[in-house]
């Protein structure tokens, strides 16, 4: 897990997996190659030649497997990893950043891997709604001076006000802000909390109001992938 590994390890994990690992499989292609037409026309097999492809797939598939097995944490912790997390991905040679757009639409993703990395701290958040009713199977409310519907099954509680309960993710491992680990998450939703006396009520449409998308028209909050 990325817990147990340091952002340089981190780096040197991409590093052997997407750069040498490449060079690796061509150099041991043209090797096998070689190897084949050596084998086939018997009259180019000299001895030093047929060797030479032999120890080079020999060195290509040992230094394959040493690496594999020093970085083999690496494939797993790698695969988690979403726009929602981290800026860019490794290329061959350099670095793939994510445009804006594509930043901006999985922040409004929860990633439910991230409490398994190992890197990020949870820290639970609440927010204050006007509860407006429930149509559709959807919740109506009023957010600052937005309305919104969400829908989601809300908890109904013995308290006064409804509000919006989850949890921020904050980077506990700073070194790997440096590589494009984002320092904080989205609010990750996960209820909302609607008063038990409001249980009844029945969302009716205002005049000159039309509400919005919760999951897509706000920038704060996260919500699961199945929303």
């Amino acid at each position: 897990m990325i817990a147990l590994m340091s952002a340089e390890m981190w780096l040197k994990s991409e590093f052997f997996y997407y750069s040498i690992v490449p060079v690796l499989l061509v150099v041991g292609l043209v090797a096998l190659l070689l190897l084949l037409i050596l084998l086939l026309y018997r009259e180019n097999r000299r001895k030093g030649l047929i060797w030479l492809p032999i120890v080079v797939l020999v060195i290509c598939g040992g230094g394959f497997l040493l690496g594999d097995h020093l970085f083999q944490d690496f494939k797993k912790d790698n695969a988690l990893i979403t726009p929602n997390i981290r800026d860019r991905e490794k290329r061959f040679i350099g670095y793939k950043y994510y445009d804006q757009s594509t930043l901006a639409a999985y922040q409004r993703i929860q990633n439910e891997a991230i409490p398994s990395l190992g890197i990020y701290q949870a820290e639970p958040v609440t927010r204050e709604i006007e509860f407006l009713g429930m149509a559709h199977n959807s919740v109506y409310f009023k957010l600052g001076e937005q309305y919104y519907y969400l829908r989601q099954a809300p908890v109904f509680a013995k308290q006064e006000q409804a509000e919006l309960k989850g949890v921020q993710y904050h980077l506990t491992e700073s070194a790997f802000a440096d590589i494009g680990f984002f320092t904080e998450t989205n609010n990750y939703l996960e209820e909302i909390l609607l008063p038990e006396s409001q249980k009844d009520l029945v969302y009716e449409s205002i005049d000159g109001v039309l509400p919005k998308e919760f999951g897509k028209n706000q920038t704060a909050w996260a919500l699961p992938m199945n929303q």
